[in-house]
């Protein structure tokens, strides 16, 4: 039962590293809908291939972060599969988000950037051992963060 905690108090502190790498990329959701910077249509077929998780995000993104996100493109071709499919799971996790739970990323990543760095070590030392679980243990506390009993803080 105590080990059963710690792994769920491990995984809302792992979904909180998920949560702000996310703003760390995306940054405020709102905030640049009427921005300038490069619009969606004159991204090549493949960049929008690549991108195409960002696609309803795309006017909001900070000009940028789609500038980020157009170099990324134009290296993923030669990327691992597997860091391909981790770009594309974060994509899609991050535009699946409600505003609310963005709210709450971007309150996280403001909290751990004021972090000292032996914090941030002992977080990503959380994430890997998060990481080193069995898919289905790792379902089952996703599941359980964010329950009434744990509600995600």
């Amino acid at each position: 039962m105590v080990k059963a905690l710690q792994l769920r108090k491990d995984a809302t502190v792992v979904l909180a590293i998920l949560l702000w790498l996310f703003v760390c990329t995306f940054g405020a959701p709102a905030a640049y809908a009427e921005s300038p910077g490069t619009a969606w249509s004159t991204l090549t077929p493949e960049q929008q291939s690549i991108l195409s998780p960002l696609r309803p995000e795309w006017d909001k993104l900070e000009p940028e972060r789609r500038k980020h996100w157009i170099n990324l493109a134009g290296r993923y071709p030669n990327l691992p599969p597997e860091r391909q499919q981790r770009i594309q799971q974060r994509m899609q996790e991050w535009v699946a988000l409600t505003p609310e739970q963005r709210a709450q990323a971007i309150e996280r990543y403001k909290r751990m950037k004021k972090l000292p760095p032996e914090k941030h070590q002992e977080l990503h030392q959380r994430w890997r051992e998060y990481q080193d679980l069995p898919e289905e243990q790792r379902r089952k506390l996703r599941e359980g963060h964010g329950t009434a009993s744990n509600p995600g803080k």
